[in-house]
């Protein structure tokens, strides 16, 4: 009688018009029922949205996976389930809020609904996406549940506000005409970093770069744009229990390459612009261009393929700060003995070694 998102719910049906002679059979197939099933979902729904704020904050804690899978499987009834979602904001962090209560906050020039997915609320929280959005005023919602990325990926609308996910292209913050004029600006100067950056840099690590409208503290971030996943989005996709590492699916997800953002009023990147126009070749610029990369990947919630990369690189700026040389070596541990691969090399020369006297002989 109910669809399996309403699982949880138990009662009895009672009505004086089903036939007495009765069979699985009949009763599938009669309308009477179909209308039955019908209303019991609306009734449910209702009951719902009818409960005291403090009730249903504690069957939202319960059953939240059940309301957010009946979105995405219930199309009659998505509109009235997704008024029951409850979240977190940036303007309200400890208590839950719904949508209707977020657009009865949105200020006056605010055409869409700003949300960002990660992990937890901490990560949200501090993601570089939100940085100059929160700074500027606006409500950001905190999505931190694996299922709402597959929540709103299908709310592309809700009551006439369209969504925008920040860690996605398409981001405009209507920016007045003096602040416009000031970002073109920036736009000419840092021409030849983000040519160089997409050329030269990060060649075939990005699709593309760019001034950012979104950062405030951060020195960068990587977007992804419409037709590619987020961070956040690529990690749930990789860890889920059928994922393998070798799969083409998998092996797509993970080389999809995204825009990078970059903040013109960072003094890393100021440095790195005035760097590269001096010395295209600057060899520190590479070097710390590809662990603002990484740095980046991390940041915006990206899985880093080049583990072992960014820790030598991580180690090589350590050295350089500590006055440690770039060759000096490890102290090797005289109380442990030489394997049979640390002779590899001695061995190879002995063989050598009789070899050429054998051809003297």
């Amino acid at each position: 009688m109910l669809p399996r998102y309403l699982s949880f719910v138990y009662g009895i049906v009672d009505s004086d018009n089903l036939p007495l002679n009765v069979s699985r059979e009949t009763l599938q197939q009669l309308k009477l029922l179909k209308l039955i099933k019908k209303k019991l979902v609306r009734k449910v729904i209702e009951m719902l949205q009818k409960m005291s704020k403090e009730d249903y904050e504690k069957f939202w804690k319960a059953y939240a996976v059940a309301i957010k899978l009946g979105i995405l499987q219930d199309m009659p009834n998505k509109a009235r389930l997704t008024d029951l979602l409850r979240f977190h904001t940036s303007k309200s962090e400890t208590n839950l809020t719904s949508f209707s209560e977020y657009i009865s906050r949105m200020k006056e020039d605010q055409d869409r609904i700003f949300y960002i997915n990660g992990q937890n609320l901490d990560e949200v929280k501090n993601s570089p996406f939100v940085e100059r959005v929160t700074r500027m005023g606006y409500e950001v919602i905190y999505f931190t549940e694996p299922m709402d990325e597959y929540v709103m990926q299908s709310l592309n609308e809700v009551k006439d506000k369209k969504t925008q996910n920040l860690a996605k292209a398409g981001l405009d913050l209507k920016l007045d005409k003096e602040s416009k004029e000031k970002f073109e600006e920036q736009e000419k100067s840092f021409k030849p970093l983000t040519d160089w950056l997409k050329n030269t840099g990060l060649s075939g690590k990005i699709k593309d770069a760019k001034i950012s409208q979104r950062l405030e503290n951060s020195p960068c971030a990587l977007v992804a744009d419409e037709y590619t996943l987020s961070g956040n989005f690529q990690r749930i996709i990789m860890s889920q229990a059928y994922a393998t590492s070798d799969s083409s699916s998998n092996a797509y997800y993970l080389n999809q390459k995204h825009t990078l953002e970059i903040n013109p009023r960072h003094p890393l990147i100021k440095e790195l612009n005035e760097r590269i126009q001096l010395d295209p070749n600057d060899e520190a610029a590479k070097e710390n261009t590809l662990l603002l990369f990484d740095t980046a990947l991390l940041r915006s919630g990206f899985i880093m393929k080049d583990l072992p990369g960014f820790a030598d690189r991580v180690e090589r700026v350590m050295r350089k700060n500590l006055d440690v040389g770039l060759d000096e070596k490890v102290e090797p541990d005289e109380q442990i003995p030489q394997t049979p691969d640390d002779n590899k090399d001695d061995v190879t020369n002995t063989e050598a070694e009789s070899v050429d006297v054998k051809e003297e002989l």
